[in-house]
């Protein structure tokens, strides 16, 4: 299945984590392309500014993807709204430093429940859709540190090592009329990843630093990541199964 993106074909995208950084710039760049896009985070206010800012080519579904029954809900709600489906992006996600002596149940499920159950939940809603339908096209991002361990992480880094799995596996269960990839940014310049610097006593040194971990030597914008994920959707008709590695460098090592 060859999802075609133009003005005269098929429109129709739901796009998770929507309200900030990758998800927000993915929405912008398939609602400069498409009709119709279905956003869905947990904030309604910021999800209705969002949706203010690209006009009637949006709809707003506030849910938050760790809870199952309001994500399957949501997700059904979208695919009456758009009329089908033929692209889900699963951008929502959590992060945050937790040391091993602070990271206890609560933290783990959030991320957990968030990062990898939230992934799981869309796409197997939109994934059956999209089967049933015909064809269709789901892109998770997942990040470098899927393949990596870093200390203070580990909540993340597992949940993020469970979404390439999750991707790899739903790549056979869906094939051959749906196509399930992952994008795996590096460090982002996003307002999470602003706000963990802004608790360190020097921001400006910190970010620095962040930077220098990066062979490229800077952060992504969140635009560069939208436009990876619009490839896998879209132009990457022969890939199903895996995962970009799009983070300036730091996994090549």
């Amino acid at each position: 299945m060859n999802v075609r993106i133009d003005r005269n074909g098929p429109r129709r995208v739901l796009i998770t984590g929507a309200t900030s950084g990758v998800g927000e710039a993915t929405a912008r760049l398939f609602a400069d392309e498409i009709a119709e896009v279905a956003l869905l985070a947990r904030r309604g206010d910021e999800l209705r500014r969002v949706a203010d800012e690209l006009g009637g080519s949006s709809h707003v579904f506030v849910a938050d993807v760790a809870d199952p029954a309001s994500v399957r809900s949501a997700v059904r709600e979208a695919i009456d709204a758009l009329g089908g489906l033929d692209v889900a992006v699963n951008a929502a996600g959590l992060a945050g430093y937790a040391a091993l002596e602070e990271l206890d149940d609560d933290i783990w499920r959030r991320v957990i429940d968030t990062n990898l159950s939230g992934t799981f939940t869309v796409s197997r809603e939109a994934g059956l859709h999209m089967r049933a339908a015909g064809g269709g096209s789901i892109v998770n991002v997942a990040s470098d540190l899927a393949g990596m361990g870093v200390a203070g992480l580990a909540h993340y880094c597992a949940s993020k090592a469970g979404v390439l799995g999750l991707t790899r596996a739903l790549a056979l269960e869906l094939a051959p009329r749906v196509r399930v990839n992952a994008v795996c940014p590096g460090p982002i310049d996003t307002r999470m990843m602003r706000v963990g610097l802004e608790q360190e006593a020097d921001p400006e040194t910190a970010l620095r630093e962040k930077e220098a971990t990066v062979p490229l030597q800077r952060l992504a914008h969140p635009a560069e990541v939208a436009r990876a994920i619009r490839f896998l959707a879209v132009e990457g008709t022969f890939a199903t199964g895996t995962s970009m590695a799009f983070d300036g460098g730091t996994s090549a090592a």
